[in-house]
């Protein structure tokens, strides 16, 4: 009998317990500090512009030259995107200046180019992105494939430099062409170097 009475004692004092921890937990103190953020937009100092060979004409069409294909070049309203549509066939495929990027800014920036999605081609395939400092000539700068995701390396671009854009593409033959593939490619700049460009949310 006695036994039976300290369970009903026993279960009070645990949930007094669990009330009184309870109270601690919802009785913390919040204090608010300002921070103030100010945001002071400027010009783009790194920029797309269209390379010579920007929306001439390109493989296929049907033979209509009403709807003959073109090589798609768009830098958007800033400069600030580019997309490119290309028309590729079997064996080796060279599209040379389809855009340049331009320093704008009186200071050198650091680049880094950066494939987050790769195309899909048959096997054996290659699919290049090519920088050359220059308009027309000039020293490679960077070499990106496009059919695997990463970093280049990291490549310095002189105040008022000019970097042209090629891309190249090899086909082996006796594969079947897919309809449509595409690589998503971004160039991260920064005024700072050896630091890894971390991931923007999407």
């Amino acid at each position: 009998m006695g036994a039976r009475l300290k369970r009903p004692a026993l279960a009070l004092s645990v949930a007094l317990a669990i009330a009184i921890i309870l109270s601690y937990a919802y009785s913390a103190v919040f204090v608010y500090y300002p921070i103030n953020v100010s945001l002071q937009p400027v010009s783009p100092p790194i920029i797309f512009s269209p390379g010579s060979n920007a929306n001439q004409n390109d493989l296929g069409g049907g033979g209509n030259p009403y709807a003959s294909n073109t090589i798609g070049v768009s830098t958007g309203l800033q400069g600030t995107v580019l997309s490119l549509t290309l028309h590729p066939t079997f064996q080796h495929n060279y599209y040379y200046s389809l855009s340049l990027i331009v320093n704008n800014d009186g200071k050198a920036y650091y680049i880094t180019l950066r494939v987050k999605q790769a195309a899909n081609l048959p096997s054996g395939s290659v699919a290049r992105l090519l920088v050359y400092n220059a308009p027309s000539g000039g020293d490679e700068v960077a070499d990106v494939s496009l059919l695997s995701t990463g970093d280049t390396a990291t490549a310095q671009i002189p105040a008022g430099g000019v970097w042209r854009i090629d891309v190249y593409i090899y086909i082996p033959e006796g594969n079947t062409l897919p309809s449509q593939t595409s690589a998503e490619v971004q160039l991260i700049y920064s005024t700072e170097t050896g630091v890894t460009p971390p991931s923007v949310p999407p």
